[in-house]
């Protein structure tokens, strides 16, 4: 029984992702069938683990971390500056506060900012397995460039490209 429960769960949640948002975009199916399409798509390419082994979200989450620190050093440099910016909340060191003001809102806002590019190349991939042939005959080079460089990370799933 759990392994039925499971299974159902399982199927569930694969119709769940990021690249379902690409489909309803591109296509306007519903969520679900968005969800169920794509999925199918990467299923007969050969290329699920070429979809969960993505490292673009990794740097552009390093990249929002940086945003949030700089911006933090920037909080702190002005509470230091004016010792006067928490005078109200009766806080002795008004760095650490100026600090954290700033990290959060530094990793907030590029957060927010960098999720567009996240989703640029979300949607380069599934045009990409969608439709390889318009993308050679469009841009060539980039086409080249884009094979060339999937066929060395992962040989066997990018074989037939």
């Amino acid at each position: 029984i759990i392994d039925c429960i499971l299974g159902c769960l399982e199927s569930i949640i694969e119709y769940f992702n990021k690249w379902a948002y690409v489909y309803v975009g591109l296509y306007g199916y519903s969520y679900i069938d968005a969800g169920k399409n794509v999925m199918r798509l990467f299923q007969n390419k050969g290329w699920t683990v070429l979809i969960t082994d993505s490292l673009v979200e990794n740097v552009l989450f390093m990249m929002a971390c940086g945003i949030g620190l700089i911006t933090g050093l920037i909080g702190y440099v002005y509470a230091k500056l004016d010792e006067d910016v928490f005078a109200g909340l009766y806080i002795e060191d008004a760095g650490v506060p100026g600090f954290l003001i700033g990290l959060f809102v530094g990793f907030l806002m590029g957060s927010v900012l960098l999720s567009v590019v996240e989703s640029a190349v979300n949607t380069v991939i599934v045009c990409f397995a969608e439709s390889p042939g318009e993308f050679q005959t469009n841009h060539p080079m980039l086409s080249r460039e884009m094979r060339a460089a999937w066929k060395e990370a992962w040989p066997s799933e990018c074989a037939e490209m």
